[in-house]
């Protein structure tokens, strides 16, 4: 299993210093998030990581807006394999433009749940842990018999954000969040670990690339 660092976008402040970290660190792969990006600024931040001599993106979080071109596109120019999306019920689903990557996406625990139903035409699932973490310490029976669903239908990826309790998050009140402020916020994972896929374990957060580094280099002991 390899964990990856990840560019995010809900912090447009965020990315130029996050290229320019990966030219200074050397570092050349890692997850891509562009889901608060529209078409075209998607394409312009495409251009951007072009420049990065041998950058890898293995794993994508596609927004509800990409079409096959667009998903051919990271697989020809970036190696990416896994394609994560919010599934049938979110507020931001995807609808697949045809049938010819769905084996290559995987469903998100987001503000709805995959159905087995629906999983079936997919991937698998990828697991948000945080998400799932946050609800397990609310006690939140939606995610009853959620652990049966991913061992039913294995991940290739997730994501990995930071949990801190007594410190609500903004969007729904929980104790997940996209900005870790210790490397403890990440010591929850233990409790997942048996369930972590295979191949790609993708942070999801909003800090600056050496900084995630650090907790990679905790959660790879």
């Amino acid at each position: 299993m390899i964990f990856l660092p990840s560019l995010t976008t809900t912090k447009r402040e965020a990315v130029n210093p996050f290229l320019e970290a990966l030219e200074r660190t050397g570092v050349r792969v890692i997850a891509l998030f562009p889901t608060t990006l529209k078409p075209d600024e998607r394409q312009k931040l495409y251009s951007d990581l072009e420049e990065i001599r041998g950058l890898r993106i293995p794993h994508v979080h596609l927004r509800s807006d990409c079409g096959d071109d667009e998903i051919e596109y990271l697989v020809e120019r970036f190696a990416a394999e896994v394609f994560n999306v919010h599934p049938e019920g979110s507020n931001t689903a995807f609808v697949p433009e045809s049938s010819r990557w769905l084996k290559r996406i995987y469903l998100e625990n987001a503000d709805a749940l995959p159905e087995a139903q629906q999983l079936e035409a997919y991937g698998g699932i990828c697991p948000d842990f945080s998400h799932w973490e946050a609800a397990r310490r609310a006690r939140d029976p939606e995610y009853d018999g959620f652990e049966d669903l991913v061992r039913r239908f294995p991940p290739r990826c997730c994501h990995i954000s930071a949990i801190r309790e007594g410190d609500p998050n903004p969007w729904n009140g929980r104790t997940d969040h996209h900005h870790f402020t210790s490397i403890s916020d990440f010591d929850y994972i233990d409790r997942f670990r048996p369930l972590l896929p295979p191949q790609w374990a993708s942070l999801e957060v909003e800090n600056p690339l050496e900084e995630q580094l650090r907790v990679i280099e905790k959660l790879s002991r």
